[in-house]
């Protein structure tokens, strides 16, 4: 994996240096010469790099050039995110209205400069001659550009078995409902177009090319089609020789049944140009296609897909059964059935890789003491070239673009089984940096991010979704032998460590999930390299962890501890100044250190469920690049923090407690809400009951109709029905596309007039509403 996260690093220290170079160096021209003698290093690099990311890398001479040029790479693009978290605090400190005199010292003292540009200069210096010295080496490692295949084949170009429809099936167990399904759509006449196409979706390994071959074979099929073929696609879509193996004239007007199976071909254009010589055909005729992507049947718009799955658990044994060479009551006799169950569990009911492990147990004796030596022993030690499954799934894996091989990758973090949120996904992709802006300004990191996910969706690595009442994915899963290709071509950069094993991380990792808190005490080598920490231990903790102290990764991008009962966080927090994301939601502390003002790179703060957190730290509202602050369910929230209103990046607040304006001068008014026209989403505003006594409360200004959002939650903790909690709720017009509304607590006796005026509600909800009409 070294070769593709180079290329996302790489990336990385040129955008750094474009901008440190162009823009906020003001220090001396040493420093500025050092950054591009710099710059011209990693532009000599990239072009290599880029070539390395489209093939597959075999020699382990050239495995180990990038694993040394990965490590000083990383180490550069810490060092140029020093630098420019350096130039944000100072045109934050500078630009500002209050000055914070050590900070200004800092940046302001002619000697400072001085010392710090030096200290600059020779730092890069330093890591520019590293690199230097790795790269100079790279035809010692026979890495060159033009020297053949020395980086690996081009994925493009490696061979794929050739398959034919007359092959005898063996094995085979299960499928006879989707042999049904498939069968009677292509026996049935009623389609408008002569020539109907049906593709079977599904990942590599669950015998979709069985499939077909099946349904190919079947009478009813032999006696309703008049010309079959069977065509062997594969990664090269080439029409001229696609309609060289068909042969055209054996088409036009004959009723036919077409087989394109391994399709992988994303280009509209081309399967046009396929389709013209293809509509022929007499009414009736059909297409049977096999694809891994649903990419790949959007280049077809056919009016639906047959998605296939994987075998039940009763098939699969079945199945397992049969490679083993093993009868029924062999199993039954000797009580192999659960262990075999529980062997299972790591195919997924995929029968590729049942079959694997069927071949692999047909010598093993019928006692348990050998199933579970295989199961815990050699289970673990199948290797990519024993299996099949492997390696045929890893073929999905290389036509990944390489910015989607790196997401991809990086979600072998999560345990298997483990329900993702696609919107915390793709905020922790954005804290690595793997998610790039379009050239559309217009188009947020979010939706580039979104778009990311659901082409990963398209490709099966994804299933099990979930949606909410809009149809947007609010949960989904990764198929395990999905998440055992993750892991294996994460290789060390993503590892995973639990209260089971040593508390040591590889030298070349960089993300780290735990489900073991203690580990956090350990303070364990290898923490100040780490970019990525979290702590996905569904079940919740309670006072487990007191105090929270991380201080020591110091290069942390992303860190999630979530549901872990702490009630401190230390304010050696701030110090993580190169924090992107950080998520804290369901634990029990009641404030944040001010200390989280100096992490001014944080995009992403999630304090969701917080039920005992009273205030945010004032300084939160010097986080300028903040894009989401979740403060949902954190029912003692007292107020938001004057100045919120200057967080205009944000995308997403959840909960916006009004304050008591007449007791604190620290409280926004609702007025600062209305400038952040970039929410969307979903928005509560609660303790509306607060404005009853202060007049002033709504500020002319005020008005939430600008923003974007899907859904409105309106809360009065203790409304009396009075004539200015009436006034409230009708100056709370959101914007008329609003899609839900849930109102909770407001005892009036009228609606407002802009409820009926809401012409894409979808629903509407009233909570404790007594009096309302």
């Amino acid at each position: 994996m070294a070769d593709l996260i180079l290329g996302s690093i790489v990336d990385s220290i040129t955008e750094h240096l474009v901008s440190l170079i162009a823009r906020e160096i003001g220090l001396t021209c040493g420093v500025k010469r050092e950054l591009e003698k710099l710059q011209g290093t990693v532009t000599a690099i990239a072009a290599l790099l880029r070539d390395a990311e489209k093939r597959r890398i075999e020699a382990d001479v050239v495995k180990d050039w990038l694993q040394k040029l990965k490590v000083v790479v990383y180490d550069a693009d810490d060092l140029l995110d020093d630098f420019s978290t350096q130039a944000l605090r100072r045109r934050r400190v500078v630009g500002g209205v209050k000055l914070v005199l050590n900070e200004v010292r800092i940046f302001l003292s002619s000697s400072d400069q001085l010392v710090y540009a030096s200290m600059m200069a020779h730092r890069v210096k330093e890591i520019r001659e590293r690199i230097d010295a790795i790269n100079s080496d790279k035809s010692a490692y026979k890495a060159e550009v033009n020297s053949g295949n020395t980086l690996g084949v081009l994925v493009e170009n490696q061979p794929r078995p050739e398959t034919h429809p007359d092959k005898h099936e063996r094995y085979v167990v299960g499928r006879d409902e989707d042999i049904k399904e498939v069968i009677k759509f292509l026996l049935n006449p009623d389609f408008e177009k002569n020539v109907s196409i049906l593709p079977i979706v599904g990942i590599g390994g669950l015998g979709k090319t069985t499939l077909a071959r099946q349904v190919f074979n079947n009478d009813s099929i032999k006696e309703y089609f008049s010309v079959k073929l069977w065509i062997c696609v594969s990664t090269n879509f080439d029409v001229v020789e696609i309609m060289r193996k068909i042969g055209r004239e054996e088409l036009d007007g004959k009723k036919f049944l077409l087989v394109l199976d391994d399709v992988w071909n994303e280009n509209r254009s081309k399967w046009l140009e396929l389709e013209e010589f293809l509509m022929n055909g007499a009414k009736g005729s059909k297409i049977l296609v096999t694809t891994r992507h649903l990419k790949v049947v959007k280049t077809m718009t056919p009016p639906t897909y047959h998605e296939l799955r994987g075998l039940p658990e009763d098939q699969s044994l079945a199945l397992l059964m049969r490679m083993a060479g093993k009868q029924e009551h062999e199993w039954k006799t000797h009580n192999l059935e659960e262990i075999a169950k529980e062997i299972l569990k790591k195919c997924a009911g995929v029968p590729l890789a049942i079959k694997t492990i069927g071949r692999l147990s047909v010598f093993l004796r019928n006692t348990e003491e050998d199933w579970l030596n295989f199961k815990y022993n050699e289970l673990s030690r199948i290797n990519q070239e024993e299996s099949d499954i492997m390696p045929s799934l890893k073929l999905s894996y290389d036509f990944l673009p390489s910015h989607l091989k790196q997401c991809f990758a990086y979600c072998c973090l999560f345990p298997k089984d483990y329900e993702l949120d696609p919107s915390e996904l793709v905020h922790l992709l954005m804290a690595q940096g793997f998610i790039k802006p379009l050239g559309n300004r217009k188009t947020q990191l979010e939706e580039v991010g979104h778009d990311y996910f659901m082409e990963l969706l398209s490709r099966s690595f994804f299933q099990d979704i979930k949606e909410d009442l809009y149809g947007n994915i609010s949960g989904c899963k990764m198929h395990a032998l999905m998440h055992d290709l993750a892991q294996s071509v994460a290789g060390d950069n993503c590892i995973t460590i639990d209260s089971s094993h040593e508390k040591s991380i590889p030298p070349g990792a960089r993300h780290v999930s735990i489900d073991d808190l203690l580990v956090l005490e350990s303070r364990f080598e290898g923490g100040k390299r780490l970019r990525s920490l979290l702590f996905t231990n569904e079940v919740f903790h309670f006072g487990e962890v007191i105090h929270l102290d991380v201080s020591c990764f110091r290069n942390l991008r992303a860190l999630r501890i979530d549901g872990a009962g702490i009630n401190m966080i230390s304010g050696s927090i701030g110090k993580l100044k190169h924090l992107r994301s950080l998520g804290l939601s369901g634990n029990d502390f009641k404030y944040l250190p001010n200390s989280i003002s100096g992490l001014c790179n944080l995009e992403t703060l999630n304090l969701r469920g917080c039920r005992s957190l009273e205030r945010l730290p004032r300084g939160l509202t010097k986080l300028v690049n903040l894009r989401q602050l979740d403060v949902s369910d954190c029912d003692e929230l007292t107020h938001m923090p004057r100045g919120i209103g200057k967080l205009t990046n944000l995308q997403m607040l959840g909960t916006f407690a009004v304050g008591k304006d007449s007791i604190r001068d620290d409280a926004a008014g609702l007025n600062e809400l209305s400038k952040l026209t970039g929410l969307r989403k979903r928005l509560t505003i609660q303790g509306l009951e607060r404005l009853r006594s202060v007049p002033s409360g709504l500020e002319a200004s005020f008005s939430i109709e600008k923003l974007a959002l899907q859904s409105l939650t309106l809360i009065w903790k203790r409304s009396l029905g009075t004539e200015a909690d009436a006034e409230v709720l009708e100056r709370l017009r959101p914007h008329p596309d609003l899609k839900e509304l849930r109102i909770e607590g407001y005892r009036g006796v009228q609606p407002s007039s802009w409820i009926s005026q809401l012409h894409k509600l979808v629903r509407i909800e009233f909570w404790h509403c007594y009096n309302f009409s």
